[in-house]
């Protein structure tokens, strides 16, 4: 069931927690691009895997007071790895009166760890909705705007009016890219009395996303910052069959693979394997699990993580 808080309790919970740097989730990357070309990404700054089980990420739309929607991410993200959830609409939907619901883009969709849920969700946020990363149901680990302020169109550059577009004012996150400068460390944990997006994260074109699937950050002992992400190329994997009838699952990628995880619909881990030499395709044997969807994990070189839905039967 969706977690419902108040403004008051969440307050209340952000002020209790320290902010440490490189010891758990942010929000790396925020695209809110034209139609439904909407995602954002996760960035784990620690040296050890976590398992986004305890995570939650809401979407505080137009000023709320609690949370509208969300979405439980689900999977693996490795040491100094991101993990990107899309907008998941792969079609036009006709919304009536002349109003279409345009699909998301499938070159962005091809980034993706993972795709959202049908709307209402948080990838269909515009750019005046605040967005939280919640851990354990009650902890904020990241804020991404101001819950309870309703910006107008956007937060802008405009410090007279709080940064909000009541009087003028550059957009910053409508028809923006906006990108976690390398410095910062940790998410924002308390509820700002402002919001501006240029503090902390650097601004790209409208419908930029070749840098989704990579994060530089200084928590990273192998950080280079004379990378850049422009060079990444966005995951191309196939899972077949599906459903697996034969009790042998192929995965295929566009970059070598180096393990693969199954977990069932519990979460609970039900097969794990990792690549005994550098390949871009692996075989799983799956003969002996029960019927039924698993969630599967793809770990690829490069610290990209991709999940997909398999049916076994």
């Amino acid at each position: 069931m969706k977690t419902i808080f108040t403004s008051i309790a969440l307050l209340l919970a952000a002020q209790s927690l320290v902010a440490q740097g490189c010891t758990d989730l942010f929000i790396s990357e925020y695209l809110e691009g034209s139609g439904n070309n909407k995602g954002f990404e996760l960035y784990n700054p620690t040296a050890n895997a976590i398992d986004l089980g305890p995570y939650v990420l809401q979407r505080w739309s137009n000023g709320a007071a609690a949370s509208t929607d969300e979405i439980n991410v689900q999977g693996t993200i490795p040491a100094y790895g991101t993990w990107v959830v899309v907008n998941g609409q792969t079609t036009d939907e006709d919304l009536g009166g002349g109003s279409t619901s345009p699909a998301c883009d499938p070159i962005m969709q091809a980034y993706a760890s993972q795709l959202d849920n049908a709307y209402p969700a948080p990838t269909y946020f515009n750019g005046d909705d605040a967005l939280i990363l919640i851990k354990n149901g009650v902890t904020p680990v990241d804020i991404f705007g101001k819950w309870g302020e309703d910006p107008g169109t956007a937060w802008t550059d405009n410090e007279a009016a709080g940064y909000t577009s009541a009087d003028g004012g550059t957009w910053l996150t409508a028809n923006k890219t906006l990108r976690r400068k390398a410095s910062v460390t940790s998410g924002v944990t308390v509820n700002p009395p402002v919001f501006y997006a240029l503090a902390e994260y650097d601004s790209l074109p409208n419908n930029t996303w070749n840098g989704l699937g990579w994060h530089g950050c200084v928590c990273d002992p192998n950080y280079n910052p004379n990378f850049t992400p422009e060079v990444q190329m966005p995951i191309e994997l196939t899972m077949f069959p599906n459903p697996v009838t034969n009790g042998v699952l192929t995965v295929n990628a566009n970059m070598n693979i180096l393990a693969i995880e199954m977990y069932d619909q519990s979460g609970r881990q039900v097969l794990v394997q990792e690549a005994t030499i550098t390949a871009a395709s692996m075989r799983i044997e799956t003969g002996e699990l029960t019927t039924g969807v698993y969630m599967v994990n793809v770990h690829l070189e490069g610290r990209k993580t991709f999940t997909q839905r398999v049916v076994i039967r």
